[in-house]
């Protein structure tokens, strides 16, 4: 009976997560599905991300601040950042790079590190320095890029690794505030649903058998 109690518990947590994959496959716009909005200002000279770990660990999960695994482009497919200046037509430079090159790229420079994807969750970390020593684009550090003016589209195959993004002024200059969204395109994501909803299905069946063995049980006894 408690076996059957543990699957009942499990089952319903596999449903749970079979919901949401099929809530998430319903909020796609474009293939991607939306990880949030929002808007980011520094007086310095960049805005640089958290680094984002996607590794597997022991072929398991790893840890990392958003997306795991080394099929990263199976489980989370492309990447999709969009950035805007607040001026709306002014240029701006975005762009994703290593953690370590862009970490020495930033090392010295006015910049602030964000955490967060929206305007009531982000944190804000604030590094003091100087101008950096080369304009973005000529730095050399970069997987993917985007720059010019108004909104600039970035698009990148995840690919395991640790990993930075980080936007400026296209000429290196002081003071960057802009609008940006993220979006992921989910590959495995309708499967994954179909898979957790049946493993969620079989488990309280399975779960429910259990329960109601001893229960019949105990009351042929009396």
């Amino acid at each position: 009976m408690i076996a059957g109690a543990v699957l009942v518990l499990i089952s319903l947590g596999l449903f749970g997560a079979g919901g949401t994959a099929l809530w998430a496959q319903t909020q796609k716009h474009g293939g991607y599905v939306d990880l949030g909005t929002a808007s980011y200002s520094t007086p310095g000279y960049a805005l640089a991300s958290n680094t984002v770990e996607l590794h597997m660990a022991g072929g398991g999960w790893g840890s990392g601040s958003a997306f795991v695994g080394d099929a990263a482009s199976a489980l989370v497919g492309t990447v999709r950042i969009r950035v805007t200046p607040v001026a709306g037509s002014g240029p701006v430079f975005v762009g994703i790079a290593p953690a370590g090159a862009a970490e020495r790229y930033l090392t010295g420079v006015s910049h602030a590190t964000v955490t967060g994807t929206t305007d009531h969750h982000g944190t804000y970390t604030e590094h003091a320095g100087s101008a950096p020593a080369v304009r973005p684009a000529m730095a050399g550090i970069w997987t993917a890029q985007a720059a010019g003016p108004g909104t600039q589209t970035l698009t990148w195959p995840a690919k395991s690794g640790d990993w930075m993004v980080v936007v400026m002024n296209p000429d290196g200059a002081p003071g960057v505030t802009v609008r940006a969204d993220v979006g992921v395109s989910t590959p495995v994501l309708p499967a994954l649903a179909g898979e957790l909803l049946v493993a969620g299905l079989t488990a309280g069946l399975i779960g429910a058998v259990l329960v109601a063995i001893p229960a019949r049980l105990a009351a042929g006894r009396r």
